[in-house]
């Protein structure tokens, strides 16, 4: 009797799915993972945004519950918002409530936050990080704005209150009660206050800075943690004994489980800067961005996610800190910073052992949603922008149902519009066994393996015709010019990879002409200009791959081809850490400079200026990898190599991608690179991976050239094995470049910008 029902079940198990349009669970468990989003998010109605506001929307899927009865708490339905990096609450730091509600910033915000409340409504806001922005202010200046009469650790705690009870203040006028706040870089003092020397040093005050927040943002004014209830029992409901024990804390809303963590740790005594170039951490002077360092924190974390995991009244589990941890992510006018170990960090690990839902981060001032690459997690990372109220999510909550939607700001003026569209959302369906994960628009999961650069030459744009986030004017939100380096440019060339228009390049004085295979490719000269405004995807030791067919007649000039450096500065240091990459042709030998200090040359003695169209493509084949190790494939075979100074690449993490010049780049590369000049000649099928690449597959399918390696590229660089321990932080670089040059064979496979500075960098 028990097998027959059994049987019974099972049928009426296999039924139900094909009724869904599956043949069988697992067919549903693989489209689940990955694949056409599109057309999981089918089976709902969809609608079509043409806006420019919204050219990253393709469709959306109608809403799994009512919007008006969730704004108004009908139904056991709940939501909550979140705002990143609003980077719009300093001006609170210099004054009390009363001397803040008279401020044009109040006054502002405060409409826009109230418009919200009424069209969204919500239980409460998540603020992951950085809602002020401390970084670039001297302490001597912070002390003069309060009076003068404080030291610098009172005053930094003094702002800080001022500025965290303020933002507090401004939300519950706007109705929002409840505000689970993330500590980010800014808050703390970062990213010239990380550096141990300078005027804008504040390490010694992070204790301070801290303790502002938490008591700004966490204390009633009893002095009481508003956080304070233990969970699961007898588990804290934060890391006390810790430095965290302020800043990082878990709250129980209904259903869900909230955790937020602060991710900054100072190395050391904090007297010298930190890089680990081997293994790609670090890079932001004294503080790293890490949980995994701190036993008491890491573990705390673990307890909670544990006791979260086991309660049954608890349906979904929703972690913030300010940082992303799956790389690449869609950047804009930030510093880029990362979590040291990503992936293969303890903090990362635990929340998928422990079926976390969401992660919401800041930091970069875009949006990527990225699902985990642990075989048997749906996480989904979400990293979002708030900056002045830009845009904003909404997280609509049931039992088995996270519906995430994003809204963009649209309208006639540059900031705090008060008009909102929906542009994208990600929908994670826990209504049976197997997890259903749909998304579209500017949420659409990001296929982190595909080509996420991609020009094919085939038109040029307005600039005005597609927004870019971040890019704007005095006027506008859309910015519909920019001035690279003394050229005017009006023209936009759409990004056709997955970054999609973010990351469109801004171009001027490029013609379209006839191209190697009869479409179009473009035509470069002394004055033309090619830049992407997003920031990266080269950043710190992530492997980055990328390709382009050229054909130049130039074969006595050294001319770039592709330029990545940061953006803002006014020389390039001779003694740096963070390494810049500039591929370019010398006397038609392709080279590359990560350092004036460093190149990479082709010992292929061919001349490519030769009229002919060539092929180049350069591959990283890990992280961190040594310059040396670098790929360089000509016309698709892989060629020998020379490096002078070798060592392992740490990009800047703040830098923009330019083609045919230095671009965007900060001032002083023509004094240091004399004798390099922008690209003369034509330029077609550029593509760019955050992987290593397979020449084969990814750039010569069909037929394969003779000779060259042949296999699959790895579909994922997630180890097959994860590690069980980080390395521990070291003070001092792991490395001396060397000063000899290195001979690579073939492996086997074993003027400056003119930008309106919409937004200090994150």
């Amino acid at each position: 009797m028990k097998v027959l029902f059994l049987c019974a079940g099972l049928l009426a198990l296999l039924l139900g799915y094909h009724e869904l349009g599956y043949n069988t669970p697992f067919e549903r468990t693989n489209r689940a993972g990955g694949g056409n989003t599109e057309a999981r998010v089918g089976r709902r109605d969809r609608s079509v945004s043409k806006s420019k506001f919204n050219s990253n929307y393709t469709s959306v899927s109608q809403s799994v519950t009512n919007e008006r009865a969730l704004a108004q708490g009908v139904d056991s339905s709940w939501r909550f918002l979140v705002f990143a990096d609003i980077h719009g609450m300093t001006s609170f730091s210099w004054g009390d409530l009363k001397h803040n509600k008279n401020t044009e910033h109040w006054t502002e915000q405060l409409r826009v936050l109230k418009h919200i409340n009424e069209n969204w409504g919500g239980d409460l806001v998540v603020l992951p990080g950085d809602v002020a922005s401390y970084g670039g202010v001297r302490l001597e200046d912070l002390m003069d704005d309060l009076g003068g009469d404080l030291s610098p650790e009172d005053a930094v705690y003094q702002a800080g209150r001022n500025c965290f009870n303020g933002t507090r203040e401004i939300f519950k006028h706007a109705g929002y009660d409840t505000l689970i706040a993330t500590v980010g870089d800014h808050e703390i003092g970062g990213n010239e206050g990380f550096r141990p020397f300078g005027k804008k040093s504040k390490l010694h005050t992070l204790p301070n800075a801290r303790l502002a927040f938490g008591d700004g943002f966490n204390r009633n004014s009893e002095d009481e943690f508003l956080f304070q209830q233990p969970l699961f029992g007898n588990i804290p409901s934060r890391p006390l004994g810790t430095p965290y024990e302020n800043t990082t804390f878990a709250h129980v809303h209904k259903n869900a489980l909230f955790v937020t963590v602060d991710a900054f740790e100072l190395v050391g005594d904090g007297k010298s800067d930190y890089i680990d170039l081997e293994n790609g951490f670090g890079g932001e002077g004294a503080v790293t961005c890490t949980v995994d360092g701190d036993g008491q924190h890491i573990d705390w974390f673990e307890n909670i996610l544990r006791g979260g995991s086991n309660d049954p009244s608890v349906n979904h589990i929703i972690v913030s800190a300010h940082l992303p941890i799956i790389q690449p992510a869609r950047k804009v006018k930030c510093s880029g910073q990362f979590l040291d170990g990503g992936e293969e960090s303890d903090f990362w690990r635990l929340m998928n052992e422990f079926n976390v839902d969401l992660y919401l981060a800041g930091e970069v001032h875009a949006n990527t949603a990225t699902k985990t690459r642990y075989p048997d997690s749906d996480l989904i990372q979400i990293v979002s922008r708030g900056n002045r109220f830009n845009n904003f999510l909404t997280v609509d909550i049931d039992n088995d149902v996270i519906e995430v939607k994003i809204y963009n700001e649209y309208g006639d003026l540059p900031r705090w519009n008060a008009q909102y569209e929906e542009a994208g959302i990600v929908t994670i369906d826990k209504t049976s066994f197997v997890t259903d994960i749909s998304s579209s628009g500017m949420l659409e999961l990001l296929e982190v393996d595909s080509e996420i650069i991609s020009f094919d030459f085939e038109e040029i744009q307005p600039m005005g015709m597609t927004q870019v986030l971040g890019l704007r004017s005095l006027e506008s939100l859309i910015a519909t010019n920019i001035t690279i380096r003394g050229t005017r440019c009006e023209g936009s060339i759409p990004n056709m990879g997955t970054f999609g228009a973010q990351y469109n390049a801004q171009v001027g004085n490029i013609a379209l002409v006839e191209g190697r295979n009869g479409g179009h490719a473009a035509k470069f000269d002394v004055e033309s200009r090619m830049g992407i405004y997003g920031i990266g995807p080269f950043g710190a030791g992530e492997p980055i791959s990328f390709g382009c067919w050229f054909e130049t007649s130039e074969s006595t000039k050294k001319m770039v081809l592709l330029h990545y450096a940061n953006y803002w500065g006014k020389v390039v240091e001779n003694n740096i850490s963070k390494d810049y990459f500039s591929l370019a042709l010398d006397n038609g030998i392709p080279v590359i400079h990560t350092r004036p200090s460093t190149e990479l040359k082709s010992l292929n003695s061919q001349n490519l200026a030769d009229g002919q169209w060539h092929h180049i493509a350069i591959s990283m084949p890990r992280k961190s990898c040594l310059v040396s190790e670098l790929e360089v494939y000509i016309d698709g075979k892989m060629v020998e190599t020379i490096v002078d100074a070798d060592h392992h690449i740490f990009q800047t993490t703040s830098g923009r991608l330019n083609v045919g010049g230095f671009g965007y780049s900060n001032t002083g590369f023509e004094d240091k690179y004399p004798r390099v000049d922008p690209y003369i000649g034509k330029i077609d099928d550029f593509s760019l991976f955050a992987r290593p690449i397979n020449i084969d597959i990814d750039f010569f399918p069909s037929p394969a050239p003779s000779g060259s390696p042949s296999g699959s590229p790895s579909s994922s660089l997630f180890p097959s094995t994860l590690p069980t321990t980080i390395p521990s932080l070291s003070l001092n670089p792991t490395e001396t470049p060397s000063s000899s040059p290195t001979i690579s064979s073939a492996p086997t496979l074993s003027s400056q910008p003119t930008i309106l500075p919409s937004e200090p960098p994150g």
